[in-house]
């Protein structure tokens, strides 16, 4: 529900949709510059995450408001991932839906009426839920192909072994395994045979991937964008350069520092850089310090 975004007395806060894709889109750039510990997020990062809401908003979010808000999209990926597991569903992982048929559809929302927006229909943001949270939640299911029968669990089969390269027993075996399973399924005996299924942490990895280069077309675009600025003047430096750059929390004065001189040195890269959303200035220059003092 679409709400002011205040927090009452109590510390209740009314999330519209875009502030939460903003605050997530916020994290989705904190983990892409790898400053996401194992335990979460560093407390530095959410009080970030606030202002820069705060800021965009005007708004008056607190660090654990933020937390908390984190903590109710981890649940609603862990319940995406539930759904996904259920037998009869087909996972289209180009454009994040859970496809039920009618009749399974019918049933399952009848005594789970809170899971019909996850159902049949693109899932919001979960892209972004991805990269935030795929390393710590599994599936624990293989997904399944459009052309799997329904109710049966896929045979995973490495990738890079061809039956060509099994020997006739192993090859037998295998084939007798997928056969007896679609047979006690009723599945067809034309059904393709020793189709190679992917199983969940592939296409985790492979979604992870997608929403990683996302991120990363993002800032080939600003990149894009520098060199059309920089056609109009080479020297040239933003007068608020210095206030754009140390008015950034969650980093080191020498490393900010460090980037300054970076950007006095590269006029073009400076005059998109004071043009940028918070995020996204952040997203910068975690990279640039990534590269140069971590190697």
């Amino acid at each position: 529900m679409e709400g002011s975004g205040q927090s009452d007395k109590g510390g209740h806060v009314t999330w519209t949709s875009s502030m939460s894709t903003y605050m997530l889109e916020y994290l989705e750039g904190i983990v892409a510059s790898g400053n996401k510990t194992s335990s979460g997020f560093k407390q530095v990062h959410l009080k970030a995450c606030a202002k820069v809401l705060n800021d965009h908003f005007n708004i008056n979010l607190t660090s654990d408001q933020i937390t908390n808000h984190t903590r109710t999209w981890k649940r609603k990926y862990s319940k995406i991932a539930d759904l996904r597991k259920l037998s009869v569903a087909l996972w289209d992982e180009d454009n994040f839906i859970i496809s039920l048929d009618h009749k399974h559809y019918a049933d399952h929302i009848k005594d789970h009426k809170d899971d019909a927006e996850y159902l049949n229909k693109p899932i919001h943001n979960y892209g972004k839920m991805l990269v935030i949270f795929g390393n710590s939640l599994a599936t624990g299911k293989y997904a399944k192909g459009s052309s799997d029968p329904l109710a049966i669990e896929s045979i995973p089969i490495d990738d890079d072994e061809e039956e060509i390269g099994m020997g006739s027993a192993a090859a037998t075996r295998s084939t007798s395994r997928v056969h007896a399973l679609n047979e006690e399924n009723g599945a067809s005996s034309s059904a393709p045979k020793h189709k190679k299924v992917k199983t969940a942490a592939a296409i985790e990895e492979d979604g992870l991937i997608r929403a990683f280069k996302s991120v990363g077309d993002k800032l080939a675009g600003a990149i894009v964008q520098a060199g059309k600025e920089a056609a109009k003047s080479n020297k040239e430096l933003p007068d608020n350069l210095y206030e754009s750059v140390h008015s950034i929390p969650g980093f080191e004065d020498t490393h900010l520092a460090h980037y300054h001189a970076h950007l006095v040195d590269n006029p073009p890269t400076a005059r998109v850089f004071v043009t940028l959303e918070f995020a996204h200035k952040v997203t910068w220059i975690a990279r640039y310090v990534a590269t140069t003092f971590n190697g």
